[in-house]
């Protein structure tokens, strides 16, 4: 049904009208345009976000699995619909790509990862009008506290569990967010993980961004640590409750189906020769004196050469010889490293290091080029002894040159038709995607696939993706999208992105470096094989939830390889599977474990300590053990009860709100699209042929400049080669503004319910009837702190000609009816309307007032409660000193010398004063408290009664025929 002039206006208004903060309908146009349907806890995480404007910050910690990226992107969203667009992600290096990729396809929000080369002109353009969200890891936030330090609009802090311990004041880190995160708006923490092994860390983390919302530390301890047992304390409960949201995975089951991770370990026996390089190369890195590499660098380049040496021998060798070149031109140069220097990058292929590895690198380099005065000279002896290690690299690299086929690589056809078996018997897509820390290792893997009669649909992603076949998969993509809004015109991501795209659409095996790792989603594919595992339990989660994701529809293999001839691989695979339980269940890794781990490349580091301290494989099991005991999968049961009661029971009504999001979101959503879709064939009607039910049509001639020609689809039906027509876009846009704006002068309408697609039960009651109805629009337009939670809604009734009241329902279904005759101008009698409209608009006012006081009552609690902290605090110091006053009296008391006797009651009257001016500074403290609270909320109470606006729109005679 294409709508008249009078419905349109009618639609369009419904559409942009402001519902309540709790309400789906505040999210519709946002939800409408994203390329994802939100969940019901993820909508209810988001509005708890964004209707907390006088807290300083929340805390949104659901489970592992249940997304929480998803629910910040809401909330993201909806600061940069209401331009408020000075946002910084913060996040572990290895996540910043996958945020910069989920908030562009999923949200259609532009990002850019901030480089400390650029970071001055990035951060100046978040002031203009072309900003863009910044992301940054938690190690620039630390390198560049200074440069960060601004009024942001939103703070997203990911992965925030490393927060924790900001209270105990010895991690730079934490404080340094704390210190960005003060002048922004709003912060949200994201973390599965909020409680570990102390209460405190729940202080800690909320101190990030609001050190006064516990008062102080000690008080903190004084009411929640000592006063009680733990976890006892419902007070507590109230609190954390007022700003953190979590959700279980038991809570969201009804609306997430959760697949399987289903583990498939495949063993090899190394060759000799694979076992004489291993041991070799090892011994080699264990030595106290090497000359190749600086002290400083020991342990960092023993790490990745090991990663190396258990990846491949084309990956070995490559490194080997980029080692022993840099030390050859250091002996011709003369000079030799001390524990000054630093490494030289070009050692190792670039695009095969990790974010971490970088930094870390990055962080040592200190050395000029190699020249005649660069650094200290090397003696004769020295410069023996940098030959022989030359030499001895070279021979190294010529062993492992010289083992063209490893035996890893001959059983990997045998994991991937295992897999495909299970896949199979799934009814899965046959897909795997292969991971390698190198991209030596990735040319091999390709070879041998391909020699095995496995090179159709083959296709190999890493850093650079500028292969021969990558760019013709990538010209080929070019083409197909040419007509598209696909094509960001960044070339690295479209190539990511057309590699990813044919590999859903046409490929078998796309074999990665860890490149792929970050950023994009693959859950068309059932079949993982890490055929380099990384050390990192992070970072395999991070890989495993590449495929293991929403949008999964089958049980997910995870293949791996065990080294029967290596016992430190062997314990490393263990460790991951056994310990970190991350191959196998629902949800892989445990929130206590991964998030007892607060740095997954200081892990990396453990284990390569591991590896270069133990000379025989009884060391390497005793201290695996001792690791293994470190990251016990079990917290305290006193812990645990204390996370069970402060943040797993947090809201006794979650089930029946998660209810309510799921009928509303449904309800709101169909009819948003509803309405838009109609004013749509409606406003554009002679700029566009619509095709079919019309969720598909060409723009012929554009009636806005921005809004580009060409084939557009609604988000319930994409098409290839078009554009999505979003409600935020320029085309939407006119749509609506030239439906509101609309000349509707009172006329008479006639409207038919059997050419209605929709009539309901109620106004068909009204076959043969008539009147008169009128629409307004009324706004009750109220702030809190600096954000607008105005509502507005249509204030419609209508009178029958035989004096039935029609309320605003009534007039909503008579709209959604069939015009079929719009007659000459009519007067009609808006004084008719005024008594029943008053009495809507006073329920309208009483309901809004109610709803909204809830910020008043938020910050009443929020001051009394510091006053009860304040309070604690103080009496917990004047027992403290009175008992020190009573143990010098007792003392006084028990010696006979007279000067012993004067020095314990000058003591006990010190103690005494201390108590009397603790008690006189917390009565002065709980005064200025009062007041300041009354004058807060006095200011509160004031901007919450808000102003009134009414605006009509029209008013009309009508008539309903059968």
């Amino acid at each position: 049904m294409v709508p008249n002039a009078y419905q349109a206006k009618y639609y369009a208004y419904e559409l942009q009208r402001s519902y309540a903060n709790d309400h789906v309908g505040k999210l519709a146009g946002l939800l409408f345009d994203a390329q994802v349907e939100p969940k019901p806890h993820q909508i209810d995480a988001a509005l708890f976000a964004l209707q907390t404007p006088y807290l300083n910050g929340v805390i949104l910690a659901d489970e592992v699995g249940l997304g929480k990226t998803i629910e910040a992107g809401i909330v993201i969203s909806q600061y940069w619909a209401e331009r408020k667009r000075r946002i910084l992600i913060i996040a572990p290096s290895s996540l910043r790509q996958q945020w910069q990729q989920e908030l562009i396809e999923k949200f259609l929000i532009p990002s850019q990862l901030l480089d400390p080369k650029l970071k001055d002109e990035q951060l100046a353009r978040t002031a203009r009008q072309d900003a863009e969200v910044l992301i940054c890891s938690y190690e620039f936030a630390l390198r560049h506290e200074a440069s960060l330090l601004r009024e942001w609009d939103l703070v997203i802090c990911d992965e925030a569990h490393r927060l924790r311990n900001f209270y105990t004041g010895r991690n730079k880190a934490p404080e340094s967010i704390s210190h960005i995160v003060r002048e922004a708006g709003k912060t949200i923490l994201l973390t599965a993980t909020p409680l570990q092994n102390r209460l405190e860390e729940l202080y800690g983390l909320v101190s990030v961004f609001d050190p006064d919302y516990f008062y102080s530390l000690d008080a903190f301890r004084e009411r929640y640590v000592k006063a009680k047992g733990v976890g006892d304390n419902d007070d507590l409960v109230e609190r954390v409750a007022g700003i953190s949201k979590r959700t279980l995975r038991r809570d969201a089951e009804k609306y997430i189906h959760f697949t399987k991770r289903m583990p498939l370990t495949v063993e090899f026996m190394p060759s000799p020769a694979e076992i004489e390089l291993y041991d070799k190369v090892s011994e080699y890195l264990q030595r106290d004196n090497l000359h190749a590499f600086s002290n400083s660098q020991r342990h960092l380049t023993g790490l990745i050469l090991r990663k190396r040496l258990g990846s491949s021998t084309y990956a070995v060798s490559s490194t080997l010889e980029r080692i022993a070149d840099r030390l050859e031109a250091e002996v011709g140069a003369g000079v030799r490293r001390d524990s000054r220097g630093g490494l030289v990058l070009a050692d190792f292929e670039d695009e095969d290091l990790t974010e971490e590895e970088v930094e870390s690198l990055e962080e040592t380099k200190a050395e000029p080029e190699l020249g005649p005065d660069a650094g200290p000279k090397a003696d004769k002896k020295t410069l023996e002894a940098m030959r022989a290690e030359v030499d001895e690299l070279r021979s190294y690299a010529a062993l492992a040159r010289s083992i063209t086929v490893n035996q890893k690589a001959v059983k990997l056809g045998e994991a991937v038709d295992k897999g495909f078996e299970r896949l199979k018997e799934l009814g899965a897509p046959q897909k795997a995607i292969i991971f390698t820390d190198s991209t030596k290792t990735q040319e091999y893997i390709a070879r041998t696939l391909t020699e095995g009669g496995r090179g159709d649909g083959l296709v190999l992603f890493n850093g650079t993706n500028n292969s021969p076949a990558a760019s013709e998969i990538y010209r080929d993509w070019l083409e197909a999208n040419k007509d598209g809004d696909v094509i960001t015109g960044i070339a690295s991501a479209d190539r990511r992105k057309a590699l990813v795209d044919y590999f859903r659409d046409q490929g078998t095996i796309m074999i990665a470096t860890e490149a792929a790792a970050e950023g994009i989603n693959l859950q068309f594919c059932s079949m993982l094989v890490n055929y380099d595992l990384p050390w990192n339990p992070q970072r395999v989660e991070q890989r495993i939830g590449r495929v293991h994701r929403f949008g999964q529809k089958f049980d997910v293999v995870v293949a791996n390889f065990a080294n029967k001839g290596n016992a430190a691989e062997a314990r490393i695979l263990e460790l991951l599977a056994n310990k970190f339980h991350l191959f196998k269940g629902v949800f892989g890794a445990s929130d206590e474990v991964l998030g007892s781990i607060e740095d997954g490349f200081d892990f990396e580091k453990t284990i390569n300590r591991i590896l270069n301290d133990s000379r025989s494989d009884a060391d390497i099991d005793r201290a695996f053990k001792e690791l293994e005991e470190q990251y016990a999968t079990e917290i305290s049961s006193e812990m645990a009860a204390a996370k069970a009661k402060v943040f797993d029971n947090l809201d006794p009504n979650v089930q029946d709100r998660l209810k309510s999001y799921d009928a509303q979101s449904g309800e709101v959503l169909n009819k948003f699209e509803r309405l838009l879709l109609a004013i749509t064939r409606r406003q554009l009607a002679d700029h566009a042929e619509f095709e079919g039910d019309g969720r598909n049509f060409v723009l012929r001639d554009s009636p806005v400049k921005e809004a580009l020609t060409g084939r557009y689809y609604f988000k319930s039906e994409p098409l290839d080669n078009a554009h999505q027509y979003r409600f935020s876009g320029p085309l939407a846009g006119h749509v609506v503004e030239s439906a509101k704006s609309a000349n509707t002068p009172a006329s008479e309408l006639t409207f038919s319910l059997s050419q209605s697609e929709r009539a309901s039960s109620a106004v068909k009651e009204l076959a043969g009837k008539s009147g008169e109805l009128t629409v307004k629009l009324v706004t009750f337009s109220m702030k809190a702190k600096n954000d607008d939670i105005s509502e507005s809604y249509m204030l419609a009734g209508s009178l029958t000609d035989d004096g039935k009241w029609l309320d605003h329902e009534y007039v909503a279904d008579l709209l959604d009816l069939a015009c079929v005759q719009e007659d000459a101008p009519v007067s009609v009698n808006e004084a008719r309307f005024e008594l029943q409209l008053a009495e809507r608009r006073a329920q309208l006012e009483r309901e809004v007032q109610g709803r909204n006081s809830r910020y008043y009552d938020q910050q009443e609690e929020l001051l009394y409660r510091n006053q009860q902290d304040r309070r604690a605090e103080s009496e917990a110091k004047i027992r403290e000193y009175k008992a020190k006053e009573k143990e010098a009296r007792k003392n006084s008391r028990g010696t006979d010398d007279p000067m012993q006797q004067l020095k314990y009651k000058k003591d006990a009257r010190k103690w005494a004063e201390r108590a009397e001016e603790e008690d006189e500074d917390a009565r002065v403290a709980r005064k200025k408290m009062r007041e300041e609270a009354d004058r807060y909320l006095e200011l509160i109470e004031q901007a919450l009664k808000g102003t009134q606006t009414v605006e009509h729109l029209f008013s009309i005679r009508w008539k309903v025929v059968p």
